[in-house]
């Protein structure tokens, strides 16, 4: 178990640095882009599912305790560093993509509206929150049924959820991102649900997991010429997840090693990866002017090890009260 547990860190770490290079590219077209974007999103919620599964697999669950638990983790950094970051956002609008005005209205809407937020990421917490709250609901349900959900009852709920990815328009604009939290419920699902179809038993036989990688990467580099719609995006992001799980078991076989000091850290780097890409970017680039190279990199470098370096540092400093506060606020136990 502990191994799955350091796959599935390396599939966390591999999301993050997936979300922080696809917003280096500013202002700029790339395949690599449209690449990541097949299926990275979707990545981030089947694990998120995967290791929901393995928090509560032959466990009591204590309900309010695992929420309370998961609003500190996931809603107090939400509110908190939105607010942090609002006064900024309006001070530096002028460079910005998306200007904001000073308002209460604008506030209070970019809490309400994930998507407009002022660091257009955010949106993903509130989302996972609710994902959370359905997933204990559900998973009460069966429990009072005193009904293990079969291989067949699992089966029919992903194709539930599967119709609802592809049949509900998609939306930025919804009250919490709750069409969002329906879209991205079947990937959730998915991880949740990934040991009931063998695919880690799969994996695990001799060269299985290469051929799977190479397999899976032809079929999303195809998939960049492909016409899309809901169906076939849905196709692409379940074949993203499958290459991605089958690197992360290559990773694990052959005892790589070279992301494992980012894991600790990875969700740190996704909360403060955009403050870092918005100096390096959005304002540089309005004084100085190398080739877009130089721009990119500097990003992904700065979005991963500037984040990186304020973990570290608040790590460093969690015992104390002031400390302790902004770590929380950082989704860095304190415990």
């Amino acid at each position: 178990m502990k191994q799955k547990i350091a796959e599935f860190s390396f599939l966390h770490v591999f999301a993050i640095l997936l979300v922080v290079l696809g917003h280096s590219f500013y202002q700029t077209n790339s395949l690599i882009v449209d690449w990541m974007y097949q299926f990275h999103i979707p990545l981030f919620f089947f694990v998120s599912g995967y290791l929901f599964n393995v928090s509560v697999n032959g466990k009591p669950l204590q309900p309010h305790i695992f929420l309370s638990r998961k609003a500190v983790r996931l809603l107090l950094p939400y509110f908190a560093l939105s607010t942090l970051l609002f006064v900024p956002k309006v001070l530096l609008s002028q460079y910005m993509v998306r200007p904001i005005e000073a308002s209460w209205s604008e506030y209070v809407l970019m809490l309400i509206y994930p998507y407009r937020n002022v660091n257009s990421s955010y949106w993903f917490l509130p989302t996972l929150f609710l994902l959370f709250v359905f997933a204990v609901v559900a998973l009460l349900f069966f429990q009072r049924l005193k009904h293990r959900t079969s291989l067949t009852v699992t089966t029919l709920l992903l194709t539930l959820l599967a119709l609802a990815n592809i049949s509900l328009p998609f939306s930025h604009d919804t009250l919490f991102n709750v069409v969002g939290v329906i879209h991205y419920a079947f990937y959730f699902a998915l991880g949740y649900f990934v040991f009931s179809f063998g695919l880690m038993r799969f994996l695990d036989k001799r060269k299985t997991s290469f051929l799977v990688f190479l397999f899976t990467l032809a079929v999303s580099i195809i998939g960049l010429h492909v016409n899309k719609s809901p169906l076939m995006d849905l196709f692409f992001a379940m074949n993203g997840i499958l290459m991605s799980v089958a690197l992360a078991r290559l990773y694990a076989k052959y005892e790589f090693h070279f992301l494992n000091h980012l894991s600790p850290s990875s969700y740190t780097i996704y909360l403060y990866y955009g403050i870092f890409q918005a100096l390096s970017l959005q304002i540089l680039m309005r004084f100085t002017h190398f080739d877009n190279v130089v721009y990119i990199i500097l990003a992904f470098l700065t979005g991963v090890y500037g984040s990186f370096l304020v973990y570290k540092l608040l790590y460093g400093y969690r015992n104390s009260r002031l400390g302790r506060i902004l770590a929380l606020i950082s989704g860095i136990s304190v415990s």
